[in-house]
């Protein structure tokens, strides 16, 4: 057996460590003692932020289960790595297992605008997402029906925002959303384990639930769906409220620390206004305490107008056409990857994938590969890490009209999960094959809670 699938054999774990360096007999999960060697601290408060250190170390003896961890995210996934390895059976090798991430961001895209999710089903998301030790789960609120037809009847077309509202009672999606309340407890509660929720308004186009409310803003240009750019600072002074609404006050419903304003797919022919609008709403964001992410634009809206750029700012590089990554990287933003002819869930659509093609992903892809581009080394510092996505931009329909469930989502997402979790740890395979890779996938004891109803395994 070869030194890697030897690695594997020794340890059911995913995404696989760091190192591990074996030794002599056996620990018994059912005897052997658990030791915290140190105090790294608790995510109970955004203080965490301060020691955002992911690595640890587990020393297993045939009498101790000895845990160093140098932040209180490392103990999150010491935790994680234990509870795979119980999962797996009642005992593990002795040796030093040594784990730290090369990627900061790893994370997923949930699209709820166009299709409603329970909050019970974005908590088992968030849970698998921890026991894979994926740390960004980025939560598209609103969005609507695609339409290329600027003169479409848009009365018809769907659109959702899905958040409570008191400013602008009406704006709430009636086919599902999520309370204030409940939306804080659910970034709370991911945070305890391991999670940042980013939330995410999109705006100025994929905005119809927005224009629906406020009719005047629409664009009869480019259809309802856009914000009309002509009116910027009008659009921008009423968003603001809307903004502050969840991200001010003793209890905010955005605990933080990012927050996302879309900016997408506008376009082009009013490049300076657009690049007008997204410096505004950076510079909100900011405003509020918070750190800004959008989805990248600025090669396709080229021009003199300056936006807000620095490493506090965050750019999705989803098409590089879009956003060429050397651009972003050179105006000073971080970056994370996510190239949609790669990482894009869209199911039953026929485009992009159904299912993602994970074998070539573990095979051939690591971050730092964007749409043909590499980030060079002196720039991997502004590379934060890596998504993929998963959107509804079938409304929840199939072709035949017939839906589609929350079930049907997990199935496509939770192989994909297993398959990143390797990748935006440690980059490489993780000493494995994909086969062996896909064999221990299939044997991993899932987190409780989650939905158990997937039908697609990475080994068949």
């Amino acid at each position: 057996m070869t030194a890697s699938l030897l690695l594997a054999a020794l340890l059911p774990v995913i995404p696989q460590p760091t190192s591990f360096t074996p030794s002599d007999g056996v620990c018994n999960f059912d005897t052997a003692k658990v030791r915290l060697l140190n105090d790294p601290g608790t995510l109970a408060s955004r203080a965490f932020a301060d020691n955002p250190s992911e690595a640890y170390t587990i020393a297993f003896t045939k009498d101790a289960i000895e845990i160093k961890a140098d932040g209180p995210l490392g103990l999150v996934w010491a935790d994680r790595t234990l509870k795979q390895l119980k999962a797996a059976g009642p005992a593990t090798p002795c040796g030093i297992l040594v784990d730290k991430p090369k990627y900061r961001v790893r994370g997923f895209v949930m699209d709820v605008g166009r299709m409603y999710h329970s909050m019970d089903f974005l908590r088992d998301l968030a849970n698998t997402m921890s026991y894979y030790k994926m740390n960004t789960l980025h939560i598209h609120l609103n969005d609507n029906e695609i339409e290329k037809n600027p003169n479409a009847d848009w009365s018809k077309k769907q659109a959702a925002f899905r958040l409570e509202s008191e400013t602008y009672p009406g704006l709430t999606a009636k086919d599902g959303s999520y309370t204030k309340r409940e939306f804080r407890e659910f970034m709370l509660y991911c945070r305890g384990i391991g999670v940042t929720v980013v939330p995410e308004i999109d705006v100025p186009a994929h905005s119809l639930a927005f224009t629906r409310f406020k009719p005047e803003f629409a664009s009869r240009k480019y259809g309802e769906d856009h914000f009309d750019l002509d009116k910027t600072d009008e659009i921008v002074e009423w968003l603001k409220p809307l903004f502050a609404e969840y991200m001010t006050g003793g209890e905010p419903t955005f605990i933080g620390p990012y927050v996302h304003v879309g900016t997408d797919e506008y376009n082009k022919k009013e490049a300076e206004k657009f690049r007008y609008f997204t410096d505004k709403m950076l510079k909100m964001v900011r405003g509020f305490g918070y750190k800004p992410c959008a989805w990248g634009a600025l090669t396709h809206a080229k021009g003199t107008t300056p936006v807000l750029a620095d490493k506090d700012v965050t750019m999705d590089i989803w098409h590089n056409p879009y956003y060429q990554p050397a651009e972003a990287l050179e105006a000073g933003y971080s970056i994370v990857s996510v190239p949609d002819g790669l990482v894009y869930l869209v199911p039953f659509a026929g485009y992009y994938y159904d299912y993602l093609d994970c074998r070539s992903l573990f095979n051939n892809w690591e971050p730092n590969r964007i749409g043909g581009y590499t980030v060079p080394e002196d720039r991997l510092d502004q590379l934060a890490g890596g998504k993929f996505a998963l959107w509804n931009d079938m409304l929840g329909r199939k072709k035949d009209g017939s839906p589609y469930s929350e079930a049907d989502n997990w199935d496509r997402i939770y192989p994909a999960m297993q398959t990143l979790s390797q990748k935006f740890w440690t980059g490489k395979a993780g000493g494995q094959d994909w086969e062996a890779f896909a064999k221990l996938a299939d044997s991993l004891g899932e987190p409780k809670g989650v939905k158990n109803s997937r039908t697609h395994r990475l080994s068949r």
